[in-house]
């Protein structure tokens, strides 16, 4: 599925599949705190877990947050055009209050980064963000975080053992399919709960099964075009 565009923009291919990963991710209920990460940079993973925070936070009466823990990239920031200047690192590190740095965006509440650390593995290690991603788990029925990718950093590494689950994201045919490996084995060694891998930039007219799925997109699109199913005039042609 490629998801390049934004969640609820009229897309229906786009919607339909974060939609779908929203079925699956929520079937468990006792999964509340989600981590999405990648094996590597430009797989994708930060406009996923904006977009997919987005879908979720559409539900009816659904509480969700997204927290910026990538503190060298702080995507989300700039994803949803708001200001990174306090975050979850001067929550953690008890600058500032968690009710000043939560900013909306639509329904959906976010936590930027906020100042970079010096040393992002000991905040991320620390007593004190365990304890506000506990305290935040509470007070919402989903928080998602985005993290630096596995094979650069560790910082995921140490998150994903104390969330209740990890998303992998994987860019199609951009991954090499040892370094995919190798991420999932460095997963599994800290015990993490991978949940799914999410296969993005993911060409679904090159095969049968999706390109005919897909074709009822004109019958459910989410902002139908008018005229679709209009038959075609055809010219007379005279005799001669």
């Amino acid at each position: 599925m490629a998801m390049l565009a934004a969640y609820d923009e009229g897309n229906f291919e786009l919607n339909e599949s974060y939609r779908e990963i929203r079925t699956y991710l929520s079937i468990n209920k006792n999964i509340k705190t989600i981590l999405v990460t990648s094996a590597e940079m430009d797989e994708g993973k930060t406009t996923i877990v904006c977009n997919l925070a987005k879908c979720f936070a559409e539900l009816e009466g659904t509480k969700v947050l997204l927290i910026d823990c990538d503190f060298r990239k702080r995507g989300v920031s700039r994803y949803f055009g708001i200001e990174n200047t306090f975050g979850i690192a001067d929550i953690v590190f008890g600058y500032k209050k968690q009710s000043e740095c939560i900013k909306k965006v639509g329904d959906l509440d976010v936590i930027t980064s906020g100042g970079v650390p010096p040393n992002a593995s000991i905040l991320l290690n620390s007593q004190s963000m365990k304890d506000t991603l506990a305290k935040l788990r509470e007070e919402y029925d989903y928080v998602f975080i985005d993290s630096p990718p596995i094979c650069r950093l560790n910082d995921a590494c140490i998150i994903t053992q104390y969330v209740d689950g990890t998303v992998l994201v994987n860019a199609s045919k951009a991954i090499d399919a040892k370094i995919a490996k190798i991420t999932l084995e460095k997963l599994n060694k800290v015990g993490a709960n991978v949940i799914g891998i999410i296969l993005n930039k993911f060409s679904a007219q090159k095969y049968s099964y999706y390109n005919s799925y897909y074709g009822y997109s004109g019958y459910y699109d989410d902002k139908p075009k008018r005229g679709l199913f209009k038959r075609k005039k055809h010219k007379k042609h005279k005799k001669k």
